[in-house]
């Protein structure tokens, strides 16, 4: 009865490290800097970008009376902007290896 107890407890040990390895080989899987350079790169100055073309639409549409086009991508370039440039922080994190 005591060897069929520890050939169980083996057997789940040795599951349970394989599965810790298979975890461990894939974490360490990277993403390449230039990369991480390019995305940092698209994100702050395309959030920098569509808060100046937003900021545009927006007084477009207040000199325009009957616009509906220029206030809703206005708007959404104004929300949009904030994210991809707090994305694109993150990227330059990445980018030099800050944790």
């Amino acid at each position: 009865m005591k060897f069929g107890t520890e050939s169980k407890a083996d057997a789940l040990s040795s599951t349970f490290g394989e599965e810790a390895a298979r975890r461990t080989s894939r974490s360490n899987t990277k993403v390449r800097p230039w990369i991480w350079s390019i995305l940092a790169a698209i994100g702050i100055f395309g959030g920098i970008s569509a808060l100046f073309v937003g900021l545009v639409f927006v007084i477009l549409h207040g000199l325009l009376s009957a616009d509906i086009i220029f206030n809703k991508v206005g708007t959404g370039l104004l929300i949009v902007a904030i994210p991809m440039i707090l994305l694109g922080a993150i990227c330059v994190d990445e980018v030099e290896g800050k944790e």
